[in-house]
């Protein structure tokens, strides 16, 4: 793989991450109303997951 690919597809699993982790806090502001139930707990593990990725593929 490439070093720019590389590093591209490590950003790229890094911010997913950190927005799945931050849109996870958001459930607490109750301003937001999305309509449906997300899978609050799937995508904090799942951003956690990501971060570390895209932390280890830099």
């Amino acid at each position: 793989m490439e070093k720019t690919t590389k590093t591209q597809i490590s950003l790229g699993l890094f911010v997913i991450g950190f927005i799945m982790i931050i849109i996870q806090d958001l459930k607490q502001l109750a301003t937001i109303p999305f309509g449906f139930q997300l899978p609050y707990a799937i995508m904090f593990y799942l951003g956690l997951i990501f971060m570390a990725l895209g932390y280890f593929l830099k």
